[in-house]
């Protein structure tokens, strides 16, 4: 086991109702629930001292949130099934020093925990019908000297801030949404209004699966902040400033900015973030756990470009138009040594349709070119079997762009019938969202347990 490195940190935890008190709420009450445990090798469990400095143990310490779903009141029993198992698994004497020797074990453990939580919600169920199709998200975080192991399944939320280097997400929403924009069908931006943003793909207590909860490891040091959270605060305010479609700056406040202002204290940094939630019109529950390390080892995070901020249109522009370039030039070069096109071909070559800058699910509607009206005079008679003409390079861009589009819709449309019973709505975020047609959802990416620098995977 490592020695200890002494590192100081303070924290800060809190859940609320807020969103639910409106009149507009889909449903009053909070189904959110939290955990903290600031000395995993304590012998009586306590809650920790709210914003105050102290020295990290030698097990560590425990953070949970999760986010419940369900009507009857199922949703905050869920939740709270889901934070009960997670405090007996990390109860006085419940680890072994086998468990806390390793990173690896350390990951295992928690997804372990998760999956015990998953089968104690669908126990609960069962036992009472009332509470039939219960569930809850869950994310939990455990800080071992200075190393972050993170577990999760659904869209709650882990980030890391550095002053440097900015916020950056380092959990991954299992979500619909998510799932279009791993797929490139949608920006960032474009997952805070889309009318299915309340779906998630994973969740504790779905009585089809059983729970497959995803895991990081990353390195983190003096300065840096860890914020847990629900998609309460996460789903209405950005993580950083963002761009309108035209290149103009949105006004709106961000998670980023609001933390860099507060970094002198996480209980003044935890209220700002529920005033901007609040003027950003929240609609749910919202939980938040904040850390921040103020003495240890440097932060590799500190030495670690920020993330790009989203591109501006002009420069969207210029990339598309390189790539219409390229993709021309490759198909000129294609023709010269293939030879030219007679038309018999079956049509499905692969072409990349980035250029075309299309977010739409649904493909656009074929262009019709209308059939010329006949000649007075008549036409020159021509033999039957000869070629037709050879379409130009942009006809034969654009026939094979809506071939690739139309395969692609055929093929989600395919998987939709596989797993739409599957997925999990998450009914108090919005009614209206209810009623809405859920559209083809696109396979999901084998990236379980990636990440890159400076995130751990073993």
């Amino acid at each position: 086991m490592k020695q200890n490195q002494n590192i100081s940190l303070r924290l800060v935890a809190f859940t609320d109702a807020a969103g639910k008190y409106s009149p507009e709420a889909f449903r009053g009450g909070n189904e959110d629930n939290f955990f903290v445990s600031d000395d995993l090798a304590e012998v009586s469990a306590g809650k920790p001292a709210q914003d105050e400095v102290f020295r990290l143990g030698e097990r560590g310490i425990l953070m949970a949130v999760a986010d419940g779903m369900g009507g009857m009141n199922a949703g905050e029993v869920a939740s709270q099934i889901a934070i009960d198992t997670v405090k007996a698994a990390f109860s006085p004497g419940a680890l072994s020093d086998s468990i806390v020797s390793s990173e690896q074990s350390r990951r295992r453990y928690l997804e372990e925990v998760i999956r015990r939580a998953d089968k104690n919600i669908k126990s609960a169920a069962m036992k009472d019908r009332s509470r039939e199709g219960m569930g809850s998200t869950v994310i939990l975080a455990w800080l071992f000297q200075n190393e972050l192991t993170i577990s999760w399944v659904g869209d709650s939320r882990a980030y890391i801030f550095n002053e440097k280097s900015g916020i950056r997400l380092i959990s991954r929403d299992h979500s619909y949404v998510q799932e279009l924009v791993n797929k490139g069908l949608l920006t960032y931006d474009q997952t805070f209004d889309h009318p299915q943003n309340n779906i998630i793909t994973r969740s504790l207590g779905d009585p089809s699966k059983e729970a497959k909860p995803e895991s990081k490891t990353l390195s983190v040091g003096r300065g840096d902040i860890i914020l847990l959270c629900s998609d309460g605060l996460s789903g209405v305010l950005r993580d950083r400033k963002t761009y309108t479609a035209a290149g103009e700056l949105l006004a709106d406040e961000n998670l980023e900015d609001i933390i860099r202002a507060h970094t002198g204290s996480m209980k003044e940094c935890r209220e700002a973030l529920w005033l901007a939630a609040e003027r950003a019109g929240w609609y749910d529950n919202v939980t938040a756990i904040l850390c921040q390390i103020t003495d240890g080892p440097e932060s590799t995070w500190a030495n670690t470009d920020s993330d790009p901020l989203p591109p501006r249109k002009k420069k969207r522009t210029l990339l598309y138009c390189c790539g219409a370039i390229l993709a021309v030039g490759a198909i000129a070069a294609a023709s010269f040594w293939l030879g030219r096109y007679s038309g018999q071909g079956d049509g499905h070559t692969c072409v990349d349709t980035i250029g075309q800058a299309n977010n739409d699910t649904i493909p656009p509607e074929p262009v019709v070119t209308p059939e010329p009206a006949e000649p007075a005079a008549k036409p020159e008679t021509k033999p039957e079997n000869e070629p037709r003409k050879a379409p130009t390079i942009q006809e034969r861009i654009e026939e094979q762009a809506q071939e690739a589009i139309v395969d692609s819709v055929a093929q989600k449309a395919k998987e939709l019938t596989e797993i739409k019973r599957h997925l999990t709505p998450k009914e108090d975020k919005n009614k209206n969202h209810q009623k809405a047609d859920i559209p083809p959802m696109p396979a999901n990416p084998e990236t379980d347990n990636s990440s890159e620098n400076p995130i751990i995977n073993q």
